[in-house]
């Protein structure tokens, strides 16, 4: 079976990982830009207003936290979410830990480039421009990682047998049977009757 296409009934729980491990990720983005707001300088919630922007445009650089501090949190969980819950799909059958990890962060650096240069030039063009780089692509590797420890989570499911072995019984034999002296509940032997003696027909 194809890891990267889910049974009807792993469908769910593979989605509800990703979305968990998407949540947790983007929870470990969001601290790792807040820190690094912190370390040069500035205020804790410039991410989340650049984000905020989005809703309520320039005026969300001049507020303090704010409502547009808060659409801009919950614009963020939903993309880290959304993302987790694809990974999930696509990647949840999958369970050696390095290899998820590794699937983890490029579809995380592939969603930041891509985003870059298709989703915000749509809908928001100042997060690309405004972003601190190096704390953003960090922050998309932590992502990354969170996804590939989504498998931790994903019990293997039970390995098949190479092969089964099949013993049928023929219509003369019959099941064993313990309660029989022998132990094995199989007919004996009949012998066939003996001859009359020719000397005696004469």
């Amino acid at each position: 079976m194809d890891p990267s296409k889910p049974e009807a009934g792993e469908f769910w729980p593979r989605l509800a990982s990703g979305i968990e491990a998407g949540t947790v990720g983007g929870l470990a983005m969001l601290g790792l830009l807040i820190s690094g707001s912190l370390w040069d300088g500035h205020v804790w919630w410039e991410v989340p207003n650049l984000l905020g922007s989005t809703f309520y445009g320039p005026r969300a650089f001049r507020s303090g936290p704010s409502m547009a501090t808060l659409s801009g949190v919950a614009l963020h969980f939903v993309i880290t979410g959304t993302l987790g819950g694809l990974f999930g799909l696509a990647c949840g059958g999958i369970h050696q830990r390095g290899r998820l990890i590794l699937l983890g962060v490029l579809a995380s650096v592939g969603w930041y480039n891509l985003a870059n240069f298709t989703f915000w030039p749509r809908v928001n063009p100042w997060v690309p421009v405004v972003s601190p780089r190096p704390a953003t692509v960090f922050s998309h590797l932590l992502l990354g990682a969170c996804l590939g420890y989504m498998g931790l989570r994903q019990k293997p499911p039970p390995r098949e047998p190479a092969f089964v072995l099949r013993t049928e019984l023929s219509p003369e034999q019959t099941a064993p049977d313990p309660s029989l002296p022998d132990g094995r509940g199989l007919p004996q032997a009949v012998e066939p009757p003996a001859e009359a003696p020719t000397d005696a027909l004469e």
